[in-house]
């Protein structure tokens, strides 16, 4: 994913057919300074979505075509990750436990509080800059870390799981001086000085991968 320079402002993006609906949404959140942008549908919103782009969606569930559930999930599917808050007239327990397990940090039934819309989005945007901020950590570790070759990564996955010098270099079929000598190349490939420091590189690096594979992510509640 490309993360977004730290100069451009978050935007709200508003996604509803209702036309009255959004002008109402883009009045209230351009008088608290956010910068808005609003679509017709989800596949307009989709269509015209640059993913370095940073903010959230306020996603009205129930359109014409393409749902907003259903927005949602060709987002994920074509990198477009952004918190999301579903907006709804039409409430129900389904559809919210739905809204939930997309990834949603919120499920709003129209007509809502403006405090509390407010707070939300607030929240959102936070959160969004939080998953670019882990984005880019993992870039960076994962550059480093793509310094090392085979041997190295598996010698690392080793001391990653507290074997002592002797138990890897049994495991590799080398002589400790071997593995010393590995161990000394990976540290000046990643650039750290300290075995602690080591650790905690690829130990991050690899909770990150892990958040990742999982497409798991910090949520508001």
């Amino acid at each position: 994913m490309t993360t977004s320079s730290p100069t451009k402002p978050p935007t709200v993006f508003v996604v509803d057919d209702d036309q009255p609906m959004r002008d109402s949404l883009t009045a209230l959140l351009s008088a608290l300074d956010f910068p808005v942008r609003t679509f017709g549908s989800g596949a307009e919103f989709r269509a015209a979505y640059q993913s370095g782009t940073p903010g959230c969606v306020l996603l009205d569930i129930r359109m014409p075509g393409e749902d907003g559930l259903k927005t949602y999930e060709r987002m994920i599917r074509d990198g477009q990750r952004l918190p999301v808050i579903f907006i709804t007239a039409h409430a129900d327990v389904t559809t919210a436990v739905a809204a939930m397990k997309t990834g949603a940090i919120e499920f709003l039934e129209k007509p809502f509080d403006r405090q509390s819309l407010l707070e939300l989005v607030r929240k959102a945007i936070e959160l969004d800059a939080e998953w670019r901020r882990r984005d880019a950590e993992f870039a960076q570790l994962n550059e480093r870390i793509s310094r090392l070759n085979s041997r190295e990564r598996e010698t690392l996955d080793l001391i990653l799981a507290g074997e002592s010098n002797k138990i890897i270099a049994s495991h590799l079929f080398l002589s400790q001086r071997a593995v010393e000598m590995r161990r000394a190349s990976i540290m000046r490939k990643l650039g750290v000085d300290t075995l602690a420091e080591l650790l905690d590189l690829a130990l991050t690096h690899r909770i990150l991968s892990e958040i990742r594979t999982a497409g798991q992510h910090p949520q508001l509640r």
